[in-house]
């Protein structure tokens, strides 16, 4: 009984429901992260602990593609033409897990308020897990992409971005050149055009690429002086999209060719360390509440000097899901979570839970990214700059009488 979990460390709320919350945790997640529609889904075989996987790259044609020489076609008999080349790139994927547990639950403490418990507890563990995911698919397109981009108010445009065709695990340009403006609309455009002509990126269906970043950030865009004269023509002239982008959440677009969706939690820095490598600030920290704890804003994520955005093309990763595995022969095991959904832990026994008062949620999240066209995605490293409220002193004003 020593090891064993104590009521003083059970959280005050019950259930043994037995049901897989998948649907719920899946459904949310589609609907509330900006990034998990952005890549293909897929399944990873079970064939090995690493997987190497061959991307084709586009054919090396052996003619101009200024001005392809054409001759007679009397002349052509017997003419075999030149040999065009192709080649692929290959990468190595790994699966990785993540996994979690709920509170120790107490049925004894949380029968009078059951219901209402139960169901406020397991929305919160839901809303966790969808963070986790969010947060695990925007590290991986920050730390594996192909191009990445940091804005400055002068230098050139190859100055400020770093990166190639198929490259992978890019770092930014350097610790010695770090951002000192805000993105400006004028910049997303020279990046959309790099990433259409340099890079040959292809776009969404509907031609557009998609930019995700702060409110901060899409509300700036939205200020910017040419932005605003098309968005009143817009409006003016009864557009749907203009409606849209002045009275919804974040622009349903695409304008220009961009499409924008809002971050809520975007990746923040102070700096680079000694190795290149982007410093990332947690976004919460840990409180006690009345009962347990709770998650607040991190203090040092609000006030951090820079932010990171992200421009994104089609098909720049895929999100593998393992085959499912049940074991060989007599080798049997229950079927495995691997999408995040929640399950109740409930197990009588002779020792720690003899009278079944105590059990947990738990959850595993397993997946690989496989890179297809890592330098679809290029992460964009910017200044944030305070603004001013736009406040004002009144000419006059009530006298509180």
């Amino acid at each position: 009984m020593g090891d064993c979990f104590t009521a003083d460390t059970a959280t005050s709320i019950g259930s043994r429901d037995s049901n897989r919350l998948i649907g719920k945790v899946s459904t949310a997640l589609a609907r509330t992260s900006p990034f998990i529609n952005l890549l293909k889904g897929g399944t990873l075989p079970n064939v090995s602990s690493t997987v190497r996987v061959a991307v084709q790259e586009r054919a090396v044609v052996a003619a101009s593609l200024v001005a392809p020489a054409f001759v007679n076609d009397a002349s052509m008999c017997g003419v075999f033409g030149s040999q065009d080349q192709v080649g692929t790139t290959e990468y190595s994927i790994t699966l990785g897990t993540f996994r979690g547990r709920g509170p120790n639950v107490c049925v004894k403490d949380g029968r009078t308020a059951f219901m209402g418990s139960y169901i406020a507890a397991q929305d919160a563990m839901q809303k966790a897990i969808i963070q986790i995911n969010n947060a695990d698919i925007k590290s991986n397109l920050l730390l594996r992409s192909g191009v990445k981009f940091t804005m400055r108010q002068t230098g050139s445009f190859d100055s400020m971005i770093n990166g190639d065709v198929q490259s992978i695990d890019t770092k930014f340009v350097g610790p010695s050149t770090v951002p000192n403006s805000i993105l400006t609309f004028k910049a997303l455009q020279r990046l959309v055009q790099f990433a259409r002509e340099e890079l040959l990126v292809e776009p969404f269906e509907g031609n557009d690429f998609k930019l995700i970043g702060s409110y901060e950030l899409i509300e700036s865009l939205r200020a910017d002086a040419n932005v605003v004269q098309d968005l009143r023509a817009l409006t003016t002239g009864k557009y749907k999209l203009g409606e849209q982008s002045i009275t919804g959440y974040q622009w349903e677009g695409p304008y220009r060719g961009v499409s924008f969706g809002v971050d809520q939690q975007p990746f923040r820095s102070n700096g680079f360390n000694g190795s290149g490598d982007l410093v990332l600030i947690e976004p919460e920290t840990s409180t006690a509440a009345t009962t347990g704890v709770a998650a607040r804003k991190n203090s040092a994520w609000a006030q951090a000097k820079y932010e990171v955005a992200f421009l994104v093309g089609k098909d720049s990763f895929m999100r593998l899901l393992p085959e499912k595995y049940v074991g060989e022969g007599t080798f049997k095991f229950a079927p495995q979570l691997y999408a995040g959904e929640l399950q109740w832990h409930y197990v009588v026994d002779s020792d720690c839970n003899m009278f079944g008062d105590y059990g947990w949620h738990k959850y595993q999240i397993q997946r690989a990214f496989q890179p297809y066209r890592p330098h679809a995605v290029i992460p964009i490293l910017y200044q944030r700059c305070f603004d001013t409220l736009g406040g004002y002193s009144c000419s006059s004003s009530y006298t509180g009488a």
